[in-house]
């Protein structure tokens, strides 16, 4: 009869499996570097869903034969892919960030760069905010707080969502959070766990996928074109579902095209994810900027959501780093969590900033009254060249044209900052190779000096 083996021996035996994961990983890497110059060169897509999504069906069934957790399973193939995607190539990617470093060396060397490239509007926050701020500051308001917030601006917030949307929102649902971005990741880090999926339509704001790949999940793309408008068919969403997909971000109006939705489109989108129990994430920072009706998860509810917003655009509060989310007590309490380890919470001051800003009706119509005088006049501008293709925007502040030579957004991009103008290439958003981002963040007859430019630099 065996006896029964040590704790030292099942631990070298356990040392000895890991070893052996850890070589096959090494050859798996070794295999996906193969595949990654076979793609090259017959200039086959980077990615391929189809095949990758019947890798995770493989791997959920091969967690339930050796009785392994799927979230466990769905962990290790994450790491493994996200190596694959490294040695392919698969993580290099233009960025906003990149482009904003380019064009502040230039302005540090002296050069005049007409800035087109930033997301930040260059008006000033309304003077109450700046009031407020400062009565907090000498009355000594400067110190920890709830990491939900003070209740003076939670309470700000549920009357601000319930005279705007006529939603009636728990104390429980509300969380201040240390900016928009913030919130869109710590709605994300909420709900989807490693190795899972979450739809996002393209193009996009980077930070989502940014904030997915920090937490180990992916992106399930629905790409979206110019000829459609930039717009999603129900359909197309429900064809990008992955088997491990559990939220979808929506953000109208978008960033980088400026386009919406109509309320029966995005009533549809909420129906199919209740439909599939999927988290919607609704970005709305940019819900003021709008010239059309824009809708909210807060009219059209669906059965989990998660709205986040800040202060930033409407207010033009951007350095004040201020946002919030609404969702049900128990995401609110993760995402509180999450506040609360990493950052403690808003510098009291900011907040009591933050409520007067939600009184400031005067300044926000002022703030989007000129953003729209700036798409008309930007838009007049664009019109005017005949290398350029666009769908006008519906909001907030940018335009999205394309190239008709075929020149890539990154190569423009270039040129034109050689020229003294910055902006963003398309391939930050998605596979938009051929498209570039203006920002409209400044002065009209900035940004129309910046559109001349750009016209006499295209043939």
């Amino acid at each position: 009869m065996e006896s029964e083996p040590t704790l030292e021996e099942l631990r070298t035996r356990i040392a000895g499996i890991t070893k052996e994961m850890i070589r096959l990983a090494g050859k798996r890497t070794s295999v996906a570097r193969e595949v990654g110059r076979i793609k090259d060169r017959e200039s086959l897509p980077t990615e391929d869903d189809e095949t990758e999504d019947a890798l995770v069906r493989e791997v959920m069934a091969e967690c339930d034969n050796v009785g392994i957790q799927r979230r466990s399973g769905l962990k290790i193939l994450a790491a493994l892919l996200a190596e694959s995607k490294r040695v392919q190539g698969m993580n290099d990617r233009s960025t906003p960030g990149a482009v904003l470093s380019r064009a502040l060396a230039l302005q540090r060397q002296g050069m005049k760069v007409v800035r087109l490239d930033v997301g930040e509007p260059d008006f000033h926050p309304p003077r109450a905010v700046l009031k407020a701020c400062s009565e907090a500051l000498f009355s000594f308001k400067t110190h920890y707080t709830e990491a939900r917030g003070i209740p003076e601006l939670r309470t700000a917030l549920r009357r601000y969502v319930a005279n705007k949307h006529g939603f009636r929102a728990d104390d429980s649902e509300v969380t201040v959070t240390p900016s928009g971005r913030f919130a869109v990741y710590a709605a994300l880090s909420s709900v989807v766990n490693e190795g899972e999926s979450v739809l996002v339509i393209d193009p996009n704001w980077p930070a989502y996928r940014e904030a997915l790949a920090h937490v180990g999940a992916r992106p399930a793309i629905v790409r979206t074109s110019l000829e459609g408008g930039w717009t999603p068919s129900v359909n197309e969403i429900s064809e990008a579902v992955r088997p491990n997909t559990k939220a979808i971000v929506l953000s109208y109006p978008n960033n980088p095209t400026g386009k919406g939705v109509t309320g029966r489109l995005f009533k549809e989108i909420v129906g199919l994810a209740d439909d599939l129990g999927l988290t919607v994430i609704s970005d709305e920072i940019y819900n003021e900027y709008s010239s059309k009706p824009c809708p909210s998860v807060l009219k059209t509810t669906p059965k989990k959501f998660i709205l986040t917003s800040s202060f930033s655009k409407a207010w033009a509060m951007t350095g004040f780093r201020v946002g919030y989310a609404i969702s049900s007590p128990e995401t609110i309490a993760a995402m509180t969590r999450l506040t609360s380890l990493l950052v403690t919470s808003v510098p009291e001051f900011i907040q009591w900033g933050a409520i007067r800003a939600l009184e400031s009706n005067a300044e926000v119509r002022r703030n989007v009254g000129r953003m729209q005088a700036r798409i008309e006049a930007a838009c007049s501008a664009l019109d005017g060249i005949g290398s350029l293709e666009y769908s006008r925007p519906d909001g907030a502040m940018y335009l999205f044209p394309r190239i008709k030579s075929g020149e890539s957004g990154d190569s423009f991009a270039e040129r034109l900052l050689g020229r003294g103008v910055s902006v963003t290439p398309g391939s930050a958003f998605g596979d938009y190779p051929g498209f570039f981002r203006i920002s409209l963040g400044q002065p009209k007859e900035v940004v129309l000096e910046g559109l001349h430019r750009i016209g006499e630099l295209l043939p």
